[in-house]
């Protein structure tokens, strides 16, 4: 006899598919609970046994990654280690080398060869020190020289200027002396005032030169300063 009966169920309990309007229950089975806890505990057996073999798995494509990454360095480090035996077999051993190599207290070499290289900088340093300090002393001194002679070319300029006016002046006076003398007399200062004029030409012509021989010693040492060696 087919009897249709009213369960009340929890929410989560019912696993049959909801229709559009009404939920149809003809071909629905009532199964016991301890059925589904059991299906369920073999579901999670089955669950962690698979993680567990992932796991296996990683941890096994891990160390082939690992063991190849290994194989890999240990190829490079033999590379390595032959350019460095072909470095070894082709370097040439010098007599200083010869020396590192056999010499028993090496240590206490290098130690008085960095000491002997500090005492030449030092020395080397004090040198330069000396060297910078004569030459300023030198450029001192050239300086003082081209002070003077820039002075001496100034008072030079001064009496040059003097000796000008004083020549103009002389001029005007035998200008007026010659037109009061006779034609002989006149010939005859005209003579020596013509005399005059060389001799003060070529005092002047000679001041002159003198002057631009100051003027372009002292250019040549302002623009290649000569370098006296103290004895």
């Amino acid at each position: 006899m087919n009897l249709e009966i009213q369960l009340l169920l929890k929410q989560g309990q019912v696993e049959v598919d909801p229709g559009v309007f009404s939920t149809k229950f003809e071909n629905a089975l009532l199964i016991h609970r301890s059925v589904i806890e059991d299906l369920n505990s073999q579901i999670v057996t089955l669950g962690e046994a698979k993680v567990a073999a992932m796991v296996d798995c990683k941890d096994y494509y891990k160390n082939i990654h690992l063991l190849e990454w290994e194989h890999e360095k240990m190829m490079m480090e033999g590379e390595d280690l032959n350019t460095k035996t072909r470095d070894i077999q082709t370097l040439r051993v010098t007599k200083e080398l010869q020396v590192f190599l056999f010499a028993e207290n090496n240590q206490q070499r290098m130690q008085k060869e960095i000491q002997t290289l500090e005492k030449t900088i030092k020395l080397n340093e004090n040198m330069h020190k000396r060297k910078v300090s004569d030459k300023k002393r030198i450029l001192d001194r050239l300086n003082g020289l081209i002070r003077d002679k820039e002075y001496e070319c100034t008072v030079l300029d001064s009496e040059l200027k003097e000796l000008a006016v004083s020549l103009v002046e002389r001029q005007q006076i035998q200008e007026a002396c010659v037109a009061d003398m006779t034609p002989a007399a006149t010939q005859r200062m005209k003579d020596i005032v013509a005399r005059r004029k060389l001799v003060d030409l070529a005092k002047s012509q000679s001041q002159e030169v003198a002057v631009l021989r100051a003027e372009v010693e002292r250019l040549r040492m302002k623009t290649f300063p000569a370098l006296v060696q103290n004895n």
